[in-house]
C-alpha cells in the first residue's frame, strides 16, 4: 500500500501524521470545542461528564488537558464566564438579586461567593463602583 495514500493524514509539508500526533490534533480540539460550549452555554447547568461526553473525551483527560491549555479546570471557566456576564450586566445598571439566575449561579450567594474571589469585592461593591464611575 502506498504511505500517500488519500485516506492516510498529511501534514502541510506532505509528510504523514504519527498517531500521536493525531490523537493530540483531537484532543486539542476537543478542548476548543468544549470552551466554546462553554462560552455558548454558561447559563445553563454544566457538568463535567456531560461536557466531556459532548466533546469525546473522559471528564479527566478533558480536565487535564483543559487545564494545560486555558491555565484553569473546566469549572473555575464556567465560573470565570460567569462572572464577566455579570459584571456586564451590573455596569447595565442591573441588581445583582436579578443577575444570578440569568448568569447560571444557583442563587444570589453563590455569586457573591464566586464574584468575590475572581473579583475581590462583592456584587453590591461592584455596582456601586459602576454607579459611582457613571456619575463623575
Amino acid at each position: 500500500m502506498n504511505e500517500t495514500s488519500s485516506s492516510s493524514p498529511l501534514r502541510q509539508d506532505g509528510r504523514l501524521m504519527t498517531d500521536r500526533a493525531r490523537v493530540e490534533g483531537d484532543a486539542a480540539q476537543a478542548v476548543v470545542m468544549a470552551k466554546q460550549y462553554i462560552d455558548e452555554n454558561f447559563c445553563e447547568p454544566i457538568h463535567l461528564d456531560d461536557l466531556a461526553a459532548h466533546v469525546g473525551m473522559t471528564r479527566f483527560s478533558l480536565s487535564k488537558r483543559f487545564r494545560q491549555r486555558y491555565g484553569v479546570s473546566p469549572y473555575r471557566y464556567v465560573c470565570q464566564v460567569r462572572v464577566r456576564q455579570a459584571q456586564t450586566m451590573m455596569e447595565q445598571g442591573l441588581r445583582p438579586t436579578d443577575i444570578a439566575s440569568e448568569t447560571g449561579f444557583f442563587d444570589q450567594s453563590h455569586l457573591a461567593r464566586h464574584f468575590k474571589r475572581l473579583c475581590g469585592m462583592t456584587p453590591r461593591q461592584y455596582r456601586t463602583r459602576c454607579i459611582q464611575s457613571v456619575g463623575q
